[in-house]
């Protein structure tokens, strides 16, 4: 069947995001379980373990939200076509950015006022002198300051946002409302202006989510220090979005919305996770391999504190899951494009890092006494998750999940019907 402009404009009320009843059930259920275990977590003493539980599931899914965006970026900055059926399925993720943006706030501000015993997160703010002989850190860790350029920066990042997925949604809505002129033009218009600015929204993505990065998570362990830190962080947030892509694709496979999605978007966003898989297992190796040889104590220390239970399990299963399973499981062309394996494979990569950004966070948190079992840590990711969903099904409720007026979304459809 031919896919062609007309095809879009024919269909073009049929490509919003279809809400029932099963799935608002599961949204309000899962950010009822958020609430209800963040407040139990709060009145039972385990206030610091809570708020951790809260930083390391809003930063996994703030990666994902901000990754959505980067990756539409960096298409557009160099006129990619074949990504162009699948592009609004991750910018619908970027619309959790602004809700973790007021999650980030909302964290910085209880921290900074010990509003419910956040501050213990923080052990540099509570005791100022552990870190007084790095003069680096003596200058960078200063609470008023930490607190300034981290609200600035998520308020660089979700203006941003804002302004590059608005252009693109404002121009398919025109297009939906059956302004196809208008549309043409608009559309023509926010390919070339993004084509110019995209590249330095790029930029400023890296620098504000390194910072984010340096200052939410880094900051935890105040005498330890990373150079790789943003890198590595980069290197998770892409697989991860790789992997949730490729979920996402394969449940609207049988919509409106997943008839665009051929053989190839499948085949390319295997070939990206299995890249990112790789890149990913790099810098960690790098990092672990630069401590080592280093051999200096308050940069062996951070990993040797893993390396105990309960933490020790979480070491030898995440690298398993997250890299030697999809490194050898998406080597056959057939397994990106087969939901029995890519599906299973992306699920693993997901559960793994999840259980990463535990590793990273919760050990700092909860220190030497441990935590049982992880229910604080699952309670606030369903609630968390809902938040997430919910702002994805509103995204999709309000905008055509197909970039229908993306004059690049035409050429893509036209080469792949020749």
């Amino acid at each position: 069947m031919s896919h062609g402009h007309h095809d879009l404009y024919d269909q073009r009320q049929s490509f919003y995001l279809p809400s029932n009843s099963t799935t608002r059930g599961a949204v309000s259920l899962f950010l009822l379980i958020g609430v209800a275990v963040f407040a139990l977590g709060l009145s039972t003493g385990e206030q610091t373990r809570t708020w951790g539980a809260l930083l390391f599931n809003t930063f996994f899914f703030f990666a994902l939200a901000l990754g959505g965006s980067a990756f539409a970026a960096m298409q557009d900055v160099i006129g990619a076509k074949w990504g162009r059926p699948i592009m609004r399925i991750h910018e619908s993720f970027t619309s959790f950015v602004p809700i973790a943006g007021a999650l980030f706030v909302s964290i910085i501000l209880c921290v900074k006022f010990n509003v419910g015993g956040a501050q213990g997160l923080y052990s540099w703010i509570q005791e100022p002198d552990s870190i007084h002989h790095f003069w680096g850190k003596r200058t960078w860790l200063v609470e008023n300051f930490w607190v300034i350029r981290d609200i600035l920066a998520v308020a660089v990042i979700v203006g941003l946002v804002y302004w590059q997925i608005g252009m693109k949604t404002a121009r398919d809505r025109a297009f939906v409302a059956g302004n196809k002129e208008e549309a043409h033009k608009m559309g023509e218009k926010v390919r070339d202006t993004l084509r110019y600015w995209s590249a330095p929204i790029l930029v400023v993505y890296s620098l504000m989510f390194s910072l984010l990065a340096f200052d939410l998570l880094m900051a935890l362990a105040p005498t330890w220090f990373s150079t790789l830190w943003g890198g590595w962080l980069f290197a998770v947030m892409m697989q991860t979005l790789m992997a949730t892509l490729m979920i996402t694709m394969w449940s609207l496979k049988g919509t409106a919305i997943g008839q665009y999605i051929q053989r190839q978007q499948f085949h390319d966003v295997g070939k990206l996770m299995h890249g990112f898989t790789i890149f990913f297992a790099y810098l960690t190796y790098a990092h672990v391999l630069t401590y080592w040889y280093g051999n200096m104590p308050e940069e062996t220390e951070y990993f040797i504190h893993r390396l105990h239970a309960p933490w020790s399990y979480i070491v030898v299963i995440a690298p398993l899951v997250s890299f030697i399973i999809p490194l050898y499981g998406l080597i056959p062309k057939a397994s990106k494009w087969t939901k029995m394996i890519a599906v299973p494979i992306a699920t693993g990569i997901l559960v793994a890092q999840w259980f990463t950004y535990m590793l990273v966070v919760m050990p700092e948190v909860v220190g030497e006494k441990g935590m049982g079992l992880p229910y604080i840590e699952l309670g606030v990711f369903f609630g968390v998750f809902g938040l997430f969903l919910a702002s994805v099904f509103a995204f999709g409720r309000r905008n055509p999940m197909v970039a229908v007026a993306d004059p690049l979304l035409h050429a893509s459809l036209a080469e792949a019907h020749h």
